[in-house]
């Protein structure tokens, strides 16, 4: 029963939530919504463009980033923020809106945490992924739909988020992260790397360099099998417990670099609920699944996750406006 009235309410909210939206576009003025419209159609006409609707376009270095103030004296931008303006106050906003992040893995929990930068107003995001969408890859992806089948996570998420927010200038590499594309991806002084790469030797290779580089960033660790959001914390690499994944990569990272601690990382207190079948191959008998493997260590088979970690977006975001999270481990059940 309890289960039904909590379906409900999360129903009810989505239901709020359209009405709320359809009202407040009908309340927009004719002038802006006639200026929305124009912009549409030139992107439109042009198709998908590098850069963004108003050239606000940077060039790479830390001189040439968007101007967060400028960007956010543009009518439409301030009216798609304006949400976020009334809660974290215009400066707070400008300094998210200047803000350059890299997110480094786009499948179920860096697509949806590349969205949701975009849709904070992010102005510059560097998106990496080597991987292409596939049809496995639906029932997690925050934007791919199965025309996008085929097509690099990467260029996936650029071309959508062209129709989302235009201003923000997006960035997709195909490429692997490695030690040969670490100065490609790292440098332009970035505000924030976030590591939602599920190879913990891509892993923990990332998470060094930006120690060494002095980065900030936060990673994404195991969530396979988890359901309960209630569970999720956003603590210290030393001190996340409950999950195999930061475990191997403390490990590694001490042994290998001597890094103990330090870095942020989300994860999750629950216990996974489920385990992987055995692998069967086209011909129906079981095989080894690290006989399909494209790259050597990466999966290839995925069990639910929680995609969309609320608490890394604002935790991050946070940082990026001036407001940082104490990190802090909540163990109490």
């Amino acid at each position: 029963m309890e289960r039904v009235k909590y379906l409900a309410l999360v129903g009810a909210g989505v239901l709020l939530g359209s009405v709320s939206t359809v009202f407040i576009l009908k309340l927009l003025p004719r002038r802006v919504a006639r200026q929305c419209t124009k912009k549409a159609n030139k992107i439109h006409d042009k198709g998908i463009v590098s850069g963004n609707a108003k050239g606000y376009a940077v060039a790479g270095n830390q001189n040439d980033r968007v101007a967060g103030l400028d960007l956010l004296k543009d009518e439409i931008v301030s009216e798609q923020l304006t949400r976020n303006i009334q809660f974290f106050g215009l400066e707070s906003q400008q300094k998210v809106t200047a803000s350059y992040v890299v997110v480094i893995g786009l499948g179920g929990v860096g697509s949806h945490a590349a969205a949701m930068l975009l849709r904070s107003g992010v102005g510059r995001l560097l998106l990496v992924d080597f991987d292409q969408v596939s049809l496995s890859s639906l029932n997690r992806h925050a934007v791919a739909t199965r025309a996008d089948v085929g097509i690099p996570k990467a260029q996936c998420l650029k071309e959508h988020f062209l129709s989302i927010f235009p201003e923000c200038h997006v960035d997709a590499r195909v490429l692997l992260y490695d030690a040969s594309s670490e100065e490609e991806i790292l440098s332009g002084n970035p505000d924030y790397v976030l590591d939602c790469i599920d190879n913990i030797d891509t892993k923990v290779a990332l998470l060094a360099a930006c120690v060494r580089r002095g980065l900030k960033v936060l990673s994404a660790t195991g969530a396979g099998a988890r359901a309960d959001p209630t569970r999720i914390r956003v603590a210290d690499l030393k001190e996340s417990t409950n999950d195999p994944l930061s475990r191997a990569v403390r490990h590694r990272l001490r042994k290998d670099y001597g890094i103990d601690g330090g870095i942020p990382v989300v994860f999750s207190l629950e216990k996974p609920k489920a385990k992987l079948l055995p692998f069967k191959g086209p011909s129906g008998e079981e095989e080894n699944p690290s006989d399909y493997q494209i790259v050597p260590g990466f999966r290839v088979r995925i069990i639910p996750v929680l995609g969309c970690f609320i608490n890394a977006l604002l935790s991050m975001r946070s940082h990026c406006m001036g407001q940082p999270w104490k990190l802090r481990l909540m163990l109490k059940k």
